[in-house]
């Protein structure tokens, strides 16, 4: 004790001789120039031979620095000193026990000298030597030993000396700048009573050698050195374990070991710099072993469902802790590809959040959960075990903002594991790939990091929102790894590893055969009451491990129809744009006008009972495919972070030209997407609300009816329609109160022209039913004997083959016909011909065929001779509101088609009418021919003036 207060007190007396140097003499504080101020080298032996084997243990990590000196004593005290080893130049703390800090506090005591160093460390803790150049004994180089100490929080370790008394530390900081696992040394507020002009560190490779027992605890300085090798050996110590290597050199040979010091001095606070590369590049990577083993399996062995999934990467360690052995080089990129069929489960993305590229920045090996990647963004858990830390690194897995990470692509994710305790954090970002036409997933990790692990997994999250879900067949799946080293990115190790499916959805047994395919499906109106207008609903849904829905088709009950009075068609150039528009602004702002919107949809994705629901909006819109109308469904495919676009569907409707049942057409509809951008939709629930007021009126008929509805599937080969099958379900569907609405249509029949027998008037008849009524399921008319058809009149017959193609010709028209509706804006309207009924019945069919905004009506009327009059029966009338219906017969004495057997002015003519509702109630009526004898009468005397 009393020689370290000697020696404290000359130091004292150096620091007030060197304030006493004159200022002409001093230099600025720094490094001597070259090779002499800073050099940095790892030897293979005890003579100083440069360690060149890559992977290898040296026998000792060199350092040394020397400062500028005023006179004697160097210009400045040396204060802060920091030094970058080389990235992969490793330490193993572990290597060895700790010296206590009572320890070190504790004066050394020796047997062969009165010891200068303050602390009294054993031997078995001892990782090398430091050699000082001070101002003691007027310029004394002394050597003392150097120990590992207990690491602060936030250091993977510490290490120090104590000479003169004065305890020195250095505490390494694990450098994060990407996967770099490089070393910082650090030295803070060294002594300025040691006045150092020089320093040599020696740390030991293997600190337990037999090589190094001359230099460790009592033997360093020994006054007897001829002996000091057999007298220190750490064999007689009792160490706790085996001999394990401190240092371990980097398994990458492509550039020398560069090394960076930096430091200040009490004086001055500017830090200076020196680079130091230790010649060439490490040799024999080639020789280094790389041998990890991949494992990855997901969380449950049944198909088609939700699941986690874990992936490891196990390396062995021993190499690294054996003197004799070289370590295995780490992995720099893995390459993972999961097997066919294991997808992305959309059911992840209800609630998923991201982690920005800012905010993965802004994790720092201190930073509290959730301060850098949202905890909303996590997707899994990260730990790594290395022989080189006390306990595992554990950390998360993130899901980074879709096409706004450093890959720029839609999938990709970051990795962040910590060990604050110990100052290591692991940070990987990692790009997923899916495949456009399967959803095959591949994840590509570059630089990983090169912390030496025995075992590194990523564990995808499990339950209903897990990431991930399983192939559809059960038997055995391969995921297949492409790794390449450090030492050689340029090596590909290709490896697999299978994992076994053994049951179905739920546990059930194993799909055999084609996919089931067994959708549910149900349809209605929210009010039934007859003649109301009411929202349509329509609900389709499958089960998970069933084929996936391609297609819909559905044919109404008749009588339930659209009013599509004042409502517009969503043009064509705006369905275009929704098919260019982002998720996100679809919804913000729909490309079709709010006017053409008549209902809404409701699409859920995923596996499991919990699904990812997505919003989207139904417009009327014109001819598609050859059918008059179309109902466009455009969703927003945006769901959580995921925005695949806008999703466009458009359903043909075919409008029955007799009856006017609506039916959606899938020949001429648009396929469901089943993937969009690698992304498999796996759509499970879908909601269709036609519910824009007064838009959808049910029948008046309480006739029971079914709304038919037909899916479409698809195997689990979606490009070979071999596997394809279908389902149909008849959802039933009745109205009520129909013989609550009244009937009392009313009839005007009227001949125009010629009132005389013998002459051709032209008829027309007028129909108006009462609003409110039941709507005309049928009718008859008979006109009286006296009007008879004019059969030498009738030019051309149209054929049912020239009716269908729209190309009966012109001699066939006779007359025209015109029926208003609440349901359009404008009038139908369209020519009457006379249509052949292949010989059916002994007349031709009277056919009206009126058309309006794309919808065609044929109203057909059977004539014949019924007790001694013509008679016209209209049968199967559209269950729809008319508010007027008119039929003109053309009249004139070549053209006309009905013939008077007497004069009609003199004999009034009365014809019969028998009305039926679509509610069976029945109206006759006797109905006057109205003629305008008067104008006749006029004329005729007019004539007879003349």
């Amino acid at each position: 004790m009393r020689g370290i207060g000697r020696v404290r007190l000359a130091l004292l007396l150096g620091a007030f001789l060197l304030a006493l140097v004159p200022g002409a003499a001093r230099a600025d504080f720094g490094f001597l120039p070259g090779e002499a101020g800073f050099s940095a080298t790892a030897t293979a032996d005890a003579g100083g031979a440069p360690a060149t084997l890559a992977g290898s243990h040296p026998y000792s990590l060199v350092t040394e620095i020397h400062l500028n000196k005023a006179g004697a004593f160097s210009d400045g005290d040396l204060r802060d000193l920091t030094l970058d080893l080389p990235p992969g130049l490793i330490e193993n703390p572990t290597a060895l026990p700790r010296c206590g800090a009572a320890q070190f506090a504790t004066p050394r005591t020796s047997p062969f000298e009165t010891s200068l160093s303050g602390e009294s460390c054993s031997g078995t803790a001892q990782i090398g030597i430091v050699t000082l150049e001070s101002s003691h004994g007027g310029g004394e180089t002394r050597s003392f030993g150097v120990f590992n100490l207990a690491p602060p929080p936030g250091a993977p370790s510490r290490f120090g000396f104590s000479p003169y008394g004065e305890p020195i530390t250095i505490t390494p900081h694990v450098r994060e700048a990407g996967s770099e696992y490089g070393l910082t040394l650090g030295l803070r507020d060294f002594s300025q009573q040691l006045n150092v002009s020089g320093l040599r560190l020696e740390i030991w490779g293997t600190p337990w050698s037999s090589g190094h027992d001359g230099q460790r605890g009592n033997c360093l300085n020994e006054t007897e050195p001829a002996v000091g090798h057999a007298e220190c050996p750490v064999s007689a110590l009792n160490p706790p374990h085996a001999t394990e290597a401190y240092l371990t050199l980097p398994t990458a040979c492509t550039a020398p070991l560069s090394f960076h010091l930096s430091a200040d001095s009490w004086q001055q606070p500017a830090p200076v710099a020196r680079e130091w590369t230790s010649g060439a590049a490490l040799t024999e990577c080639d020789g280094l072993p790389f041998d990890p083993v991949p494992r990855g399996t997901p969380s449950t062995a049944r198909t088609s469902s939700p699941s986690g999934y874990a992936f490891s990467l196990d390396g062995s360690s021993a190499a690294l802790l054996d003197p004799l052995a070289r370590a295995s080089s780490q992995a720099k990129r893995a390459v993972v590809t999961l097997p066919e069929g294991m997808t992305i489960n959309p059911s992840v993305a209800a609630g998923l959040g991201t982690c920005s590229e800012s905010q993965f920045a802004a994790e720092t090996v201190d930073s509290a959960p959730g301060a850098g990647c949202p905890n909303a963004s996590k997707v899994g858990e990260l730990t790594i075990e290395s022989p080189l830390v006390e306990g595992q690194i554990e950390g998360s897995l993130f899901f980074a903002t879709p096409l706004e990470n450093r890959f720029g692509s839609l999938l990709a994710l970051y990795m962040v594991a910590k060990a604050p305790e110990r100052g290591i954090l692991v940070k990987v970002a990692g790009r997923v790939d899916s495949d456009p036409a399967s959803g095959r997933l591949t994840t590509t990790f570059d630089d990983l990091p090169q912390l030496p692990y025995s075992h590194f997994e990523v564990h995808f999250r499990e339950g209903q929102r897990s990431p991930l879900a399983t192939p559809a067949e059960c038997g055995t799946h391969a995921t297949e790894i492409e790794t390449s080293p450090w030492q050689d990115p340029g090596l590909v190790l290709r490896q697999t590893s299978a994992f076994t499916l053994s049951a179905g959805v739920g546990g059930g047994p194993c799909p055999q055969g084609l996919a089931a395919f067994s959708p549910g499906m149900s349809a209605g109106t929210l009010n039934s009451n007859a003649s109301s207008y009411s929202p349509m609903y329509l609900h389709l849904s499958r089960s998970d491990g069933e084929q996936e829905i391609t297609s819909y088709s559905a044919t109404l009950p008749r009588g339930l129809l659209g009013n599509l009075s004042g409502v517009p068609f969503c043009p064509e150039a705006a369905i275009e744009a929704a098919k260019r528009q982002s998720g996100a602004s679809s919804a913000l702002a729909p490309a079709c006008p709010p006017a053409s919107q008549i209902g809404r949809t409701v699409t859920g994705y995923g596996f499991g009972s919990t699904l990812a629901y997505a919003p989207g909006t139904l417009y009327l819109a014109g001819p598609y495919n050859g059918s008059p109308l179309s109902v466009v469904a455009i969703d927003s495919a945006k769901v959580g972070p995921f925005d695949l676009g806008t999703v466009v569907v458009r359903s043909a409707i075919r409008v029955d030209r007799q009856t006017a049942q609506v039916a959606i057409d899938s020949a001429g509809s648009d396929p469901i997407p089943h993937i969009l951008d690698g992304l498999p939709l796996r759509l499970r629930d879908i909601r269709i609300y036609v519910d824009r007021p007064r838009f959808t009126l049910n029948p008046t008929s309480c006739d029971p009816f079914s709304l038919s509805s037909t899916l479409a599937g698809s195997g689990r080969l979606f490009s070979d329609p071999s596997d394809d099958t279908s389902a149909r379900s008849d959802s039933p569907f009745q109205a009520t109160n129909c013989s609550a609405l009244g009937f009392a249509p009313r009839l005007a029949l009227a001949l125009r022209g010629g009132h005389r027998q013998g002459n051709f008037p032209a008829l027309r008849a007028t129909l108006r039913p009462r609003t409110g009524d039941t709507n005309l399921a049928a009718a008859m008319v008979q006109l009286p004997p006296k009007l008879f058809l004019a059969q030498e009149h009738l030019e051309s017959v149209c054929t049912a083959v020239q009716f269908a193609a729209h190309a009966c010709p012109p001699g066939s028209i006779y007359g025209r016909a015109t029926a208003t509706t609440p349901l359009l804006d404008a009038p139908l309207s369209g020519p009457v011909y006379l249509r052949s009924n292949n010989g059916q019945h002994s007349l031709p069919d009277l056919v009206a065929a009126i058309s309006g905004r794309g919808v065609e009506i044929d109203v057909v009327g059977r004539i014949d001779s019924h007790k001694g009059g013509l008679r016209a029966r209209f049968e199967l009338l559209p269950d729809a509101p008319v508010t007027s219906f008119t039929m003109s017969l053309r009249g004139g004495p070549k053209k006309g088609i009905i013939a008077n057997a007497t004069n009609t002015c003199e004999n009034s003519q009365v014809a019969s009418a028998r009305f039926t509702g679509q509610n069976n109630a029945i109206k006759s009526l006797r109905v006057p021919l109205k003629v305008d004898c008067a104008k006749h009468n006029t004329a005729r005397s007019g004539k007879n003036r003349r």
